[in-house]
């Protein structure tokens, strides 16, 4: 069994997709999905990214924050 992951551009509301020579199958499974979430997901992770790189370097320790979080979660 052979996977192919591709991304390709609807055009007229088409997706055409070109297999190499080799594949043997005569059905698939397609499965569409928008590439926008993926865009907007990635822009969000690399906003969190900057904000982290950018931000100072919190005087607390390990174990308080850790304990923040073990008390503001109850966390055993």
């Amino acid at each position: 069994m052979q996977n192919i992951h591709k991304v390709v551009k609807v055009i007229n509301n088409q997706v055409i997709i070109d297999l190499p020579p080799d594949f043997a199958d005569s059905e698939v499974e397609v499965l569409l999905t928008p590439m926008t979430d993926k865009v907007a997901l990635t822009q969000e992770l690399e906003k969190e990214i900057d904000i982290g790189l950018n931000s100072t370097v919190s005087p607390r320790s390990h174990s308080e924050v850790f304990n923040h979080l073990r008390e503001k979660y109850a966390l055993c």
